[in-house]
């Protein structure tokens, strides 16, 4: 009876540690579904936040049949660096910060923190996927407000410098056509409220741009309308 029941108990926990490491979801997946998140909160297309990700932090390192978007990524002096798990990209920024060196770009949208920093509250909350994602949708909301147009936003998230910006867009625009506008499957989101005014945790939006469409039927990735 004891052994049968030692031998229960321990089916019970593979079980549970089985169904637990499966529920988590994967590093690859935390940027598209941060990038769900932040469209649905504040109305940016999903098509420029999917491609804003890709641009900054796409890579084939942990799996070579797929180009995606990486949460743990650092970017310093001109060279990017994909960690395995959050802590150690903690660990490396807080060894270029011990160097005094503040231009570092971190998580899926790349967000520097010598400019953006002071709208977090310690790293691991500027490198949460979602409130990464957040904070640059609100962003890119913000320059669609004053430029009236999101190819003119997009590029100018990268650059304000005219050249610099728009070779930043048509790299977006290469980016979706090779890696996410041939997806046969639309993205489902829960419907929006038109109503409902955009989050503002950061306090960066100006003003509520298009809501997202989602549509069976392909759609160009810049265009006025999402």
């Amino acid at each position: 009876m004891y052994r049968w029941r030692l031998f229960c108990q321990m089916i019970l926990a593979f079980c549970l540690a089985f169904f637990s490491s499966s529920a988590q979801a994967s590093p690859a997946s935390l940027c598209e579904d941060a990038a769900r998140y932040a469209s649905q909160s504040t109305g940016v297309p999903l098509s420029v936040l999917r491609a804003v990700a890709l641009a900054e932090t796409g890579q084939t390192k942990f799996d070579k049949d797929d180009y995606s978007a990486w949460p743990w990524t650092v970017q310093s002096g001109n060279k990017g660096h994909w960690f395995d798990n959050e802590n150690a990209a903690i660990q490396f920024v807080q060894s270029l910060m011990a160097e005094q060196r503040t231009n570092i770009d971190i998580g899926c949208f790349q967000l520097n923190m010598r400019w953006h920093r002071q709208a977090f509250q310690n790293l691991n909350d500027m490198f949460s996927p979602r409130n990464n994602a957040l904070y640059a949708a609100q962003f890119l909301q913000k320059l669609y407000s004053q430029t009236g147009e999101w190819r003119a936003a997009v590029g100018r998230y990268h650059s304000s410098d005219g050249d610099r910006a728009e070779a930043y867009v048509l790299r977006l625009k290469r980016l979706y056509e090779a890696h996410l506008a041939g997806q046969s499957a639309p993205i489902q989101l829960p419907p929006t409220q038109r109503n409902r005014p955009p989050q503002q945790r950061f306090g960066l939006s100006g003003a509520l741009g298009p809501l997202l469409l989602i549509s069976t039927e392909a759609r160009p990735l810049l265009g006025g309308r999402p």
